[in-house]
């Protein structure tokens, strides 16, 4: 069964199409490190995508989808942000 459209699968990979809490953390996230200056407001979007996929060029993040947010993706920028955005 697939989880509800506003959760993460069971890995805690997020991509276009959802929504949530952990979407509105990732923008947060992205803003805090200047890839992404859209709306925080919870929808994983062409937005989100594209500044995903730019962070995974820019810092050469391997082993994820382009433009999703999956284990390699989430390392290299939780190690780096606080999720808070910035101020």
């Amino acid at each position: 069964m697939a989880p509800p459209p506003d959760a993460p699968d069971d890995a805690g990979t997020l991509r276009r199409g959802d929504q949530g809490a952990e979407v509105a953390e990732l923008q947060n996230r992205l803003r805090e490190v200047w890839v992404y200056n859209g709306p925080v407001d919870s929808d994983y979007g062409d937005r989100t995508e594209r500044a995903v996929r730019d962070l995974q060029t820019w810092w050469s993040i391997k082993g994820d989808p382009e433009g999703v947010y999956g284990p390699n993706t989430r390392s290299a920028l939780e190690a780096r942000t606080t999720g808070r955005g910035r101020r």
